[in-house]
């Protein structure tokens, strides 16, 4: 390893760089150009030399940032890093707590491509990096068959990272566009969820475009699916329905929310209710004091 004194303008970012979204120096609340055309760069970008260029494996935006206000130099940690010792390092640099602002699809592209080069499996993944195998799985989720031919699937072969609209057939012929920026927002585990409550990729698809749409929330996706398992409704019919409830609460002019908690046979009674009602323990519970507010006149 070593420090040298480089003009930016030098400077290539590696294309193996697990970020390839949100890249540029102004994506933040505040202008990391501003603060390097200050303070100079605090913390060194580090490069590996390539056919006799530099190229930018950690700390690629503040690096774009250097070159952006025009700077005369920077300091540059130099390794001599092959691919794998390259992605890995781009992949540890921002793991912590996703602070950095890595897209999804990025991670996801970036960790399958790690396993590639190495034939590394997913514990092997999680060993090397320092994190749980539950996690590695959430994180490749966007790479799985399943996903195939739909807008969240993510492969690292793909050279076309053009942001596009995907429409596709649904149930009920009223298919909504949805771009890769949207996609990306919906956690992986939740995709998790959409994939293992959904029979089909294009009811997959559907399912995601109204998470989407309606903005759920991890809770809700999870609401819909255990609807939908404890039911004769599709998952499409459950997302639906619980946006149609979420749209009720948005539109009323009180909200109210209480916790109970049920024990003995009050609990063994509502979890064998909810059951054959085919229903969530909380809906049942919600319907029971709605019918409750109606029989007495309060509603």
């Amino acid at each position: 390893m070593e420090v040298r004194e480089i003009d930016p303008s030098e400077l290539e970012i590696d294309p193996l760089n697990e970020r390839n979204e949100n890249v540029g120096p102004h994506k933040d609340d505040e202008s990391l150009e501003e603060s390097i055309e200050k303070q100079g760069i605090i913390q060194p970008p580090v490069a590996r030399p390539d056919n006799g260029s530099l190229r930018v494996v950690v700390g690629q935006r503040r690096t774009l940032a250097a070159q952006s206000v025009g700077l005369d130099s920077i300091p540059v940690i130099v390794m001599n890093w092959d691919d794998s010792e390259a992605l890995e390092a781009s992949i540890t640099e921002n793991v912590e707590a996703f602070e950095k602002g890595v897209s999804r699809s990025d991670r996801a592209a970036a960790v399958q491509k790690l396993m590639e080069i190495n034939n590394w499996t997913p514990p092997d993944i999680a060993d090397e990096l320092g994190i749980s195998n539950r996690s590695v799985q959430y994180w490749l989720e966007r790479t799985r068959d399943e996903w195939e031919s739909t807008s969240v699937h993510v492969d690292p072969s793909d050279e076309d990272d053009e942001e596009t609209d995907v429409e596709v057939e649904t149930h009920d012929s009223n298919s909504l566009g949805i771009n890769k920026e949207e996609v990306d927002e919906i956690p992986d585990r939740d995709l998790a969820t959409i994939r293992t409550g959904a029979d089909s990729t294009e009811e997959r698809e559907e399912v995601v475009q109204k998470v989407s749409k309606n903005d759920l929330s991890s809770e809700e996706v999870r609401e819909a699916k255990k609807r939908a398992d404890r039911s004769e409704q599709s998952f499409v019919e459950t997302v639906e329905e619980v946006s149609k409830e979420k749209e009720e609460q948005r539109e009323g002019d009180m909200k109210v929310r209480t916790e109970t908690t049920f024990t003995g046979d009050y609990a063994v009674g509502l979890k064998r209710a909810a059951r054959d009602y085919g229903t969530s323990e909380e809906q049942l519970v919600r319907k029971a004091i709605e019918a409750f507010l109606t029989d007495e006149g309060y509603l």
